[in-house]
């Protein structure tokens, strides 16, 4: 008895549903075997790409460089890779990492980065809600609730430019960055002419946003 005859004998003894069930469930299974070749033939190896990283950040003289990608996990194990690199090899004073997302908070990054330098932003106001709740015709006598808080960004940008300028060779790394990019300026972070010795590490599933809005000089595509 040959192979195709074995089979035969062996399928005989399902029904015609199990069967189909069967021949679906090995149909998905192979598109996906496809999808995953196809997937990492067109992606470069995580590692080669980290190596090509690495080097710009050795020997590069952009300041400003993209990782693009879609999958936003992979982004960040990516730049997690470079951050425990550069801090292994010393290739930088001071490493810092923060999330921009789709809305960036701009109080919060500054929190971020402010922690990883050991800076405090103190002297801020830190009312309990009830005061708040009992000053709610404040804002509308001495300014919105907005302006006070862009005040209070403004001032604190005032005070990390200086620490972070303190570094002589820092690099900034910034997660998935959307939308419109992420106004560096505001957040108090100099680089270009302003600090040659900081560097921007991207990331964001928008080309546009990274070659347009961030002006990245070189982007790695994951």
């Amino acid at each position: 008895m040959d192979g195709k005859e074995k089979m035969k004998e062996k399928l005989e003894k399902y029904s015609p549903t199990a069967i189909a069930l069967l021949i679906g469930e090995l149909t998905a299974m192979a598109g996906a075997a496809i999808k995953n070749a196809l997937s990492r033939e067109a992606c470069p190896s995580t590692t080669a790409l980290l190596d090509d990283i690495m080097e710009e950040l050795r020997y590069g003289h952009n300041d400003t460089i993209g990782v693009l990608g879609p999958d936003l996990r992979l982004n960040a194990n990516l730049v997690e890779k470079v951050a425990r690199r550069v801090e292994n090899e010393g290739l930088f004073d001071a490493v810092v990492t923060t999330t921009v997302s789709n809305k960036p908070n701009y109080r919060k990054i500054q929190d971020e980065i402010a922690r990883s330098l050991g800076l405090r932003f103190d002297g801020e106001n830190t009312g309990t809600g009830v005061a708040k709740k009992g000053l709610r015709w404040l804002p509308k006598v001495f300014g919105s609730r907005n302006d006070k808080l862009n005040d209070e960004i403004e001032s604190r940008a005032r005070r990390l430019r200086p620490r972070m300028l303190a570094e002589e060779k820092i690099l900034v790394i910034l997660r998935d960055v959307c939308s419109n990019g992420v106004d560096l300026e505001k957040v108090g972070i100099p680089y270009g002419i302003y600090h040659t010795g900081c560097k921007l590490l991207l990331t964001s599933a928008s080309e546009d946003v990274l070659s347009n809005h961030m002006s990245a000089q070189r982007i790695f595509t994951l």
